[in-house]
């Protein structure tokens, strides 16, 4: 797995370095009011020590990457590829409170994307989200991401949406390190 870089951000594989920041992310009540219940802590770090775990498999499930700012040179979130089939992934994104209202979602989440069609062979991406969530709501438009023509039955409070690899026409990603 490869680290990246864009206009502003690093973004690579999750280390140990990273698990005061996963912490954060999922123990937050406001970050976590779309997602899920928050954890604990101590559930938090047993999911990040699966996710480091499932990095290292040969045949990945779930890859995770840190979101670095190249300023400060600090992690302000996370993203994922969770897969579902062989060539189509779930995307997710967590970032840290003051990392809202910047446009990194749609920078990260961009980039994840380029690299994933470039280099994991991945031809359909797709973003679930609650409905109530607007922000996630108007970056995924942003994206391209259109609503899935015929949703999972029975699931009201999200969107289902996916983008297509021969749809990506964005270069957000200046360099890739293996």
């Amino acid at each position: 797995m490869h680290s990246f870089t864009t206009e502003r951000l690093l973004i690579r594989p999750i280390a140990e370095q990273d698990k005061d920041t996963y912490l954060n992310l999922y123990t937050d009540v406001k970050i976590m009011r779309n997602i899920s219940e928050p954890l604990t802590k101590i559930t938090a770090e047993k999911a990040f020590n699966a996710s480091l775990n499932l990095m290292q498999k040969e045949k990945m499930t779930t890859m995770t990457w840190a979101i670095v700012s190249q300023e400060s040179h600090k992690c302000i979130g996370i993203q994922a590829l969770n897969w579902q089939t062989t060539n189509s992934a779930e995307i997710g994104i967590m970032l840290l409170r003051d990392s809202n209202g910047k446009l990194i979602p749609e920078e990260a989440m961009g980039a994840l994307m380029e690299y994933a069609f470039n280099y994991l062979s991945i031809k359909t991406i797709l973003a679930n989200y609650k409905k109530s969530n607007l922000a996630t709501k108007r970056f995924v438009k942003k994206l391209g991401f259109s609503l899935l023509s015929s949703p999972p039955q029975k699931d009201t409070e999200n969107y289902h949406e996916c983008f297509s690899q021969t749809h990506w026409h964005k270069a957000l990603i200046k360099k890739v390190y293996p």
